[in-house]
């Protein structure tokens, strides 16, 4: 599971998620339930993960777009390269991660105004509008903690945050999420990251 491309394996399962469950299941949604259950496979006892929180650093924007443009792989750096010829006026470098069949775009929504007429004739193109961002930046030792992705993950699953998006590297963990619930994921990971056991019980209901 170590070795295995996430992405990959995901697009290959969704279908049959579907067909079993009945519900749609989004591509990242399926990486992050995969890499939990290939975390419960190692055998090395791994240090508590949420020891190791407390000297990240976290963020949030709200008004935030994600944009996803599905489109074959050949097609990336072209896609890049158009949008490219905005990025000087962009308040901010958006973050792009291409995927194994998809580009995705986390954005500010002024910034991605000005995407948008590059993205007209890309009738594959999805936006969630008014989502907000969370960006976690982990310490040296956090990054090679073993599990740290999914005990983020189930930390707000636990407390009522609905992750729209997830995208975990080894410096930073960026999600996305609905707007309203923007407040309360930082509050829960702020207190992990300052050792508040408030949060620890998953208990909390968000506000409505």
């Amino acid at each position: 599971m170590k070795l295995m491309n996430f992405h990959s394996l995901a697009e290959l399962i969704q279908p049959q998620v579907k067909q079993m469950s009945g519900r749609e299941a989004t591509i990242n949604t399926l990486v992050v339930t995969i890499k939990q259950f290939s975390d419960t496979l190692s055998n090395t006892k791994s240090p508590d993960a949420s020891r190791v929180l407390k000297d990240a650093r976290i963020s949030l924007s709200s008004g935030i777009v994600d944009v996803t443009i599905r489109t074959p792989r050949t097609k990336f750096s072209t896609i890049i390269r158009e949008l490219s010829e905005v990025w000087s006026d962009l308040s901010e470098f958006p973050h792009i991660f291409p995927l194994s069949s998809s580009i995705k775009l986390i954005l500010p929504g002024e910034d991605y105004a000005l995407f948008r007429g590059k993205l007209e004739h890309l009738r594959e193109a999805t936006t969630h509008a008014n989502v907000a961002k969370l960006t976690l930046n982990l310490s040296p030792h956090a990054e090679m903690t073993p599990g740290i992705a999914s005990y983020i993950t189930e930390l707000l699953f636990r407390n009522g945050v609905n992750i729209l998006d997830a995208f975990l590297g080894y410096g930073d963990v960026i999600m996305v999420v609905d707007d309203r619930d923007g407040p309360l994921a930082y509050d829960v990971l702020q207190g992990e990251i300052h050792g508040s056991t408030k949060w620890r019980g998953g208990n909390h209901e968000p506000s409505r």
